[in-house]
């Protein structure tokens, strides 16, 4: 048995580099099903993956800590406390990279210019400059330090709305978490521009410490525990223990999907539309190659009945059909996947910026800008499952071949 099967192998493997041209085009019709996918896909899924995280640093984590009703009203008296505890503990955590606490408060900058509703984001300086990259879009003045104060930094389009510039005050209002009024005096240190109409038309930055005493909260309270964690894909498996062993009766863990709705829609979408069109494309490379098997079957109907004639069963004639379509597949997959990887090899850093000529705020999703330079996501399973499936089309792909070597007539092909 073993030896009719690799006599069948030899004889599949002659077959096909009779005609060099044909085994050509069918090879290089499957690397481009299997490296145009690969290449588009990892492509995209890095732009996704960079959205999510930069996203995640800029607001408050990959997973969030917060009053279990704050989605529903995010309200400055709701918080959450014992927050250096925890704090700590997830600091401890091998799945956590760091940690950051935010004093969020909603109010309204004040200026002669006139009085624009805005968030009031209390930050760490010295972590956010780890973390996000809002520090590296500061178009004027300098991002903020530990203690800083009074001193805040503003988006381009709130500046320009509230007619200020760096050095320049404005007044805050806001409530306590009493729900007192509390009001006080910032000037300028910086503006930031991040693409995001928005983050920069609403969103203002202050040291944390100033943002709890303007509030009312103490040390040991936060409106909300941003948490940056190794492996964003493996979060959800750790939500749950969090809950059960860190979170108080009110404090709640939430995935990045659940604090950014807009975002996780929006990329799902984009994957869906993503993942249609390259099946689309994969079908109409693929077509090529079946044309091309059943062009080789076709042209040796006469050879085939010539072999059933002195013995050789139909069963044989299907392994070789189908020995030759395994070995197309052996050899085109993974050099599609190679090539694909090359092509994101060659790309990776480049500046996208340069070819589109477009106003950033129009490259976003959910309201966030793309970033622009290429950082594909090199995954070996992600790789390895197009692959899988391409190899496993062109082993379907001979099933229609094998079907027209079973009902070959002796006679009549001989006969011709």
């Amino acid at each position: 048995m073993i030896s009719k099967t690799l006599m069948v192998m030899r004889i599949a493997w002659r077959s096909i580099w009779r005609s060099k041209r044909r085994t050509l085009i069918s090879i290089f019709s499957i690397v481009i099903g299997t490296g145009l996918p690969t290449f588009t896909v990892c492509l995209a899924w890095g732009f996704y993956n960079g959205l999510i995280d930069d996203v995640a640093r800029l607001m408050a984590g990959h997973v969030t800590y917060e009053h279990v009703e704050y989605r529903n009203s995010p309200s400055n008296d709701l918080w959450v406390d014992d927050i250096q505890a925890i704090n700590s503990a997830l600091n401890n955590d091998d799945e956590v990279l760091l940690t950051k606490q935010m004093v969020i408060l909603q109010g309204v900058a004040h200026t002669a210019k006139g009085a624009i509703g805005v968030s009031l984001m209390g930050i760490e300086p010295l972590k956010e400059i780890s973390i996000s990259f809002l520090p590296d879009s500061i178009v004027a003045g300098q991002y903020l330090s530990q203690g800083d104060g009074r001193w805040a930094i503003i988006g381009d389009k709130l500046a320009e709305r509230l007619n200020i510039k760096v050095g320049k005050k404005f007044v805050f209002t806001t409530n306590d978490i009493n729900g007192e009024l509390a009001e006080d005096l910032f000037r300028v240190k910086g503006i930031f521009k991040t693409g995001s109409s928005a983050f920069d038309s609403y969103v203002v930055q202050s040291d944390i410490d100033f943002a709890r005493m303007l509030s009312g909260l103490d040390s040991n309270a936060t409106s909300q525990l941003g948490i940056i964690v190794k492996n964003p894909d493996e979060h959800k498996k750790i939500l749950e223990e969090w809950q059960n062993t860190l979170a108080k009766n009110d404090g709640i863990f939430l995935s990045w999907k659940q604090i950014m709705p807009d975002i996780a829609t929006m990329i799902s979408m984009d994957r869906g539309s993503l993942i249609i069109i390259m099946i689309m494309l994969v079908i109409l490379v693929q077509f090529t190659m079946f044309s091309t098997i059943l062009m080789s079957v076709l042209e040796r109907k006469r050879e085939f009945a010539s072999l059933l004639a002195i013995g050789t069963k139909h069963v044989e004639l299907n392994f070789q059909i189908f020995f030759e379509t395994l070995i197309f597949g052996l050899i085109a997959c993974p050099i599609g996947s190679l090539l694909g990887v090359g092509a994101l090899k060659w790309v990776e850093g480049y500046d996208m910026s340069k070819l589109v000529e477009a106003n950033p705020e129009d490259m976003s999703i959910g309201g966030f800008a793309m970033d622009l330079i290429i950082a594909p996501f090199f995954s070996t399973s992600l790789i390895l499952q197009i692959s899988i499936i391409i190899f496993l089309l062109v082993l379907i792909l001979g099933i229609i071949p094998m079907f027209l070597v079973s009902r070959i007539s002796i006679v009549d092909e001989l006969r011709a």
